[in-house]
């Protein structure tokens, strides 16, 4: 089994002081993640998170399969079906997520950070600019907007729209997600909902 180092790898990496955030940025291109995505992965990778254990990348999986799991995955989220993302976590699975300082660990605890965000927004689309996939990775940008009608960890719902890029990187392991890490500014997502 042919192993490569995961994006979140990098990240924490990058974090840790033991890949520099242009050679980051330098892969990350080189994948074929676009200036946006990478700025929004290469910003996060200065935030001073502790760095978590993650599962490799496994180039022998099938990256069609990996992409049809994916669309299936965005599917069951935009209908807010919480059963089929349920299903979709394995029990360990890690998320990784801009707005919370910490990693979410276990399904219960993905889903109720899931079922949040599904409230907190009506309206809510997620619209995928570039998707690419290695394996068992699956990296995809993404731009998302909605209306925010729902609380969201220290702020009320505000009634306001907001239009937020960023970048999910997703593994699997026997087709369950088994991390998940999300690359946004969450900075901005505050200062729109607050100023409108």
């Amino acid at each position: 089994m042919e192993e490569e180092t995961t994006i979140p790898q990098m990240v924490d990496q990058a974090r840790a002081g033991k890949l520099s955030r242009r050679r980051l940025a330098k892969i990350l291109s080189g994948m074929g993640i676009s200036a946006a995505g990478v700025g929004a992965i290469v910003t996060t990778a200065g935030d001073t998170r502790a760095a978590m254990s993650h599962s490799a990348v496994n180039v022998h999986e099938d990256t069609q399969q990996h992409l049809q799991m994916h669309d299936q995955h965005l599917s069951s989220q935009t209908q807010g079906d919480v059963g089929a993302l349920h299903n979709d976590y394995a029990e360990h699975a890690v998320v990784e997520d801009s707005m919370f300082a910490q990693p979410i660990v276990g399904r219960s605890a993905i889903m109720a950070r899931k079922n949040m965000g599904l409230a907190a927004a009506t309206n809510a689309k997620i619209t995928v600019t570039n998707r690419i996939a290695i394996g068992n990775q699956v990296t995809v940008e993404w731009v998302a907007t909605g209306t925010h009608t729902g609380d969201l960890p220290g702020l009320a719902a505000t009634g306001r729209s907001y239009t937020l890029p960023g970048v999910t990187v997703v593994l699997r392991e026997g087709g369950k997600i088994v991390r998940e890490a999300l690359y946004y500014d969450a900075a901005e997502l505050y200062r729109q909902l607050r100023q409108g």
